[in-house]
């Protein structure tokens, strides 16, 4: 879990973005990749891409553009501002949906028991909102600015002892929220303060939306909201389905594509080496996401890493694939080993009191369920398929299975650049399907 001085690196470590041709011919808001001569193409930056103005979401006399998607709740305009008020739950929400934006927004709580924020990216069904929230807190424990999943994996950035973080709330005063949503990243400010810095897999898109708790006889107030839009992102195969082209291999094992499913197979009968399927270009920051079953051996996803002449023929940083408690965590081949294990970041981002729900989540991601608990099997085999996401921006690797956290971590020596690979490996009776291999790219402009 991100702690404040942890942004601090991540400012610093954030390179620029490249672009190569072909099969990786895409363009990383905020990342890069090399060109096969390994002379690297500037591509846009963040800071660089094209944003439009700043667009009013409210006009300070009507709810045009916003909806109530609940049977209940009362919603008026009052000197400008948005007032809610409820016995129960409930969210006033664009119509519109957004993809990457900014967006800016002031809220004021009442006096007494209170409790509000704003969705990012929320989703809506009849009488329910969900999804990702920036809180807005007042109690003592202070975690207004934090990422909380509404009705799905509840606290994700808790702001437990962050107290910078935790200060930036004023409750007797009129809070503004600056909330910044581009690709799988999710960064919220309050009053300037940065409070959250989330790599997240599930949502690309969604509502706005202001929260109004059900604290009977309480009004919320908004005002000056705002948003700008960054354009989008989506997911864009490295692999196609058909070949093995844009890869290259090297040591023991076999890589075969069979009916769209490229299969990795090892035996401990062939007394091999490791095997590496690794891309002809080199990557700098990315966000990837394969999706595997995995029968039995031990596999890994590497990033950011170099292929050598001599065994294991792989150094760098591998994400666990295997069957074991240790799927997810982070392994350093060539290195220092072991660097952290999956769910690391519960004893210093989350209290006691909130491990269990983390814990039933990882347990759920470890069966092979994905957030509506429903497995993903092919007809023919009973295998779960697995979704693991990695995240690599500047030193940090967040990596979610079956979109549960399983690590967030600053690997201070990892390369600035190098290829991703996957493993087979040596010496063991090993099983391993991919169907597929993806990375997240900014929308092509049409």
């Amino acid at each position: 879990m991100m702690k404040p001085s942890w942004l601090t690196s991540l400012s610093r470590n954030c390179p620029q973005s490249w672009a190569f041709a072909s099969l990786f011919c895409v363009s990383i808001c905020c990342g890069s990749v090399a060109t096969g001569d390994d002379t690297p193409k500037p591509a846009k930056t963040e800071s660089q891409a094209p944003a439009s103005e700043m667009q009013s979401l409210f006009d300070g006399k009507s709810l045009s553009g916003w909806t109530n998607p609940y049977e209940w709740g009362k919603t008026e305009v009052v000197d400008g501002e948005i007032h809610l008020t409820a016995d129960k739950k409930f969210f006033l929400v664009t119509e519109k949906i957004f993809h990457d934006y900014e967006f800016e927004g002031e809220v004021k709580l009442p006096e007494g028991k209170s409790n509000s924020g704003f969705m990012a990216r929320g989703q809506v069904s009849p009488n329910k909102v969900f999804g990702y929230q920036a809180e807005a807190d007042p109690t003592d424990r202070r975690w207004s600015g934090g990422l909380y999943d509404e009705g799905r994996r509840q606290w994700l950035n808790p702001l437990w002892e962050q107290p910078e973080a935790q200060a930036a709330f004023d409750r007797d005063r009129w809070n503004r929220y600056r909330i910044r949503c581009v690709g799988n990243h999710l960064q919220f400010f309050i009053n300037d303060v940065p409070t959250t810095d989330y790599f997240d897999p599930v949502d690309l898109s969604g509502r706005i939306g202001l929260q109004h708790h059900g604290e009977k006889g309480q009004t919320y107030r908004f005002r000056n909201l705002k948003v700008r839009n960054l354009g989008s992102h989506e997911w864009k195969p490295l692999f196609d389905g058909k070949s093995l082209d844009g890869w290259e291999t090297v040591g023991g094992g076999t890589w075969t594509v069979v009916d769209g499913i490229l299969q990795g197979r090892a035996s401990s009968e062939a007394n091999e080496p490791n095997g590496m399927l690794y891309s002809k270009h080199p990557m700098t920051d990315g966000t990837y996401r394969i999706e595997y079953r995995f029968k039995k051996g031990d596999s890994g996803f590497f990033v950011r890493s170099e292929i050598t002449e001599n065994k294991p023929f792989v150094k760098g940083v591998q994400c666990e694939i295997d069957n074991s408690d240790e799927v997810g965590g982070l392994y350093q081949t060539g290195g220092a080993g072991w660097l952290v294990r999956p769910l690391h970041y519960l004893e210093t981002g989350f209290p006691k009191d909130r491990h269990a729900v983390v814990n039933r989540h990882w347990k759920q991601a470890r069966e092979g369920l994905q957030l509506d608990k429903k497995p993903v099997v092919s007809d023919d085999d009973e295998t779960p398929w697995n979704m693991m996401t990695v995240s690599v921006h500047g030193k940090r690797i967040v990596v979610h299975l079956n979109d549960c956290l399983a690590v967030d971590h600053v690997v201070e020596d990892l390369a600035d650049s190098g290829v991703i690979a996957l493993q087979l490996h040596g010496n063991q009776d090993l099983e391993v399907d991919f169907r597929k291999v993806e990375m997240l790219v900014p929308t092509s402009e049409e």
